[in-house]
């Protein structure tokens, strides 16, 4: 009772900081300007620069200058995996030889708005000890090149990642029949990046002791090879949907092992089955851990109904047709390849989810992961927008080495709010995933409420 009470009591404590530090920005702009790297920017920084408009802009042009000179100009196109509409600048203002200070750019847009934006270099000399002293470098295993920064988790932990990395490799060639013919590029990032793992041009993973988003590093690592592997593999047309439900399934689970078609099957009971249509046209954009765990038990249905190997000869066979949408597609290929409609299938795949067992704990887990999961990208989205899935600040890594920047894989928001909510987040995960339901929730919903003060 005592412990409570003190536990209370912190919160409570926590509340009042956080009330009382949470001022406005009092920019007015109608273009919001975010520099990268994130963080405090340091003479010697290589500057990019995105900028998100107010209303919709596609492919109107903007241009970034510094003392009468143009750094570069780009126009507002889609960007990330949820095509926010913005203008993109990679590394357009190089600071070096610039005295510490405040600067004016001035950004203008071809619809006639122009303003200047203010910012401030700080002495090289002050820059984090992690960074003045880091570099790239890279080792070889039998199927990757690891790319790494020197002085972080990754580097401490080399020999055992790379053994972990060629057994999950192999694990995923062996579900696809086939070899990579080429070494995979691997970049080990010391920073937290969407959900851990992206697939592309390469395979990027973030590593860290600090890393709150709590997934393992195996089934990560398997899920970003499937789609390194699937993409060999090819086809005309892999539509969303299909590719991630594949990778989910071949990994068998999303963040953690898991019993996929009844976890599922909760789905139904819980009114949160999606309908196919709906999934296949806009997946991204549907509720994240629900839309990725009902595509793996699609993709097992497909394995258990007809086989892998009519599975994979259905999904390499999608064509694309323009002005057609991803439902329409599958809708084509099916009646082709099954004689079936879209909408005959989705009649026997909840028959098949309705066949399953689902049990207390599986509903339960369930029902606390997309809680647990949308916490850790409601965070995200207001604290360290840079990692937030739909529109991750994620550079090219080969570029990257071969300019020697570490920047914006290195700095990440370290205020004390940040430090604060992601150990949070990392306990609250912790229990998750140890099966403390209870303990967990009571974590996510007071995390909750600090970051509804945080958003007033």
């Amino acid at each position: 009772m005592i412990r409570l009470m003190y536990r209370h009591l912190a919160v409570l404590l926590v509340l009042v900081i956080l009330l009382g530090g949470c001022a406005g920005d009092p920019s007015q702009l109608p273009y919001l300007v975010i520099p990268h790297p994130d963080g405090h920017l340091f003479v010697g920084d290589l500057v990019s620069f995105e900028i998100l408009a107010p209303g919709e802009q596609l492919n109107q042009s903007v241009t970034v200058s510094f003392e009468d000179q143009e750094l570069g100009a780009t126009t507002f196109s889609p960007y990330g995996i949820g095509g926010r509409v913005q203008g993109t600048f990679w590394w357009v203002w190089d600071t070096a030889g610039l005295e510490p200070g405040k600067y004016n750019l001035t950004f203008s847009v071809a619809d006639g708005m122009s303003w200047n934006q203010q910012f401030r270099l700080y002495p090289a000399s002050r820059l984090p000890e992690h960074d003045s002293e880091a570099a790239w470098d890279s080792t070889l295993t039998n199927c990757c090149t690891l790319h790494y920064i020197t002085g972080t988790d990754a580097a401490r932990d080399l020999s055992d990642l790379a053994v972990v990395v060629d057994k999950e490799s192999a694990a995923v060639a062996a579900q696809f029949g086939t070899a990579s013919p080429e070494r995979i590029d691997l970049v080990f990032i010391p920073r937290v990046i969407g959900h851990g793992g992206f697939a592309w041009n390469g395979v990027y993973i973030s590593y860290l002791d600090e890393n709150y988003v709590a997934s393992a590093l195996d089934m990560v690592l398997h899920h970003e090879f499937v789609h390194y592997y699937d993409s060999w593999v090819g086809g005309e047309y892999l539509p969303s949907m299909l590719r991630e439900g594949l990778a989910v399934y071949y990994s068998g689970g999303h963040f953690k092992p898991e019993p996929i078609a009844e976890r599922a099957a909760a789905l139904l009971e819980l009114g949160w089955y999606i309908p196919l249509p709906t999934l296949a046209d806009d997946f991204y954009n549907q509720q994240h851990d629900i839309g990725y765990l009902e595509a793996a038990a699609l993709v097992q249905y497909f394995h258990d109904t007809y086989g892998s190997g009519s599975f994979a000869e259905f999904y390499r066979a999608i064509t694309y047709q323009e002005g057609m949408s991803d439902s329409q597609l599958l809708d084509a290929e099916l009646q082709q390849s099954f004689s079936l409609s879209l909408a005959g299938l989705e009649t026997s795949f909840i028959s098949y989810l309705s066949a399953q067992t689902v049990t207390d704990d599986i509903q339960r887990d369930l029902e606390l992961t997309v809680a647990d999961y949308d916490l850790v990208r409601r965070y995200q989205s207001m604290l360290d927008p840079s990692a937030y899935f739909l529109t991750a600040w994620l550079p090219d890594g080969l570029v990257m080495r071969e300019r020697g920047i570490i920047a914006d894989f290195t700095r990440r928001p370290v205020a004390w709010q940040n430090l604060l909510l992601e150990g949070w987040i990392r306990r609250a995960n912790a229990k998750l995933f140890a099966g403390e339901y209870e303990s967990a929730e009571q974590d996510i919903y007071w995390i909750n409420r600090l970051l509804d003060i945080l958003d007033k």
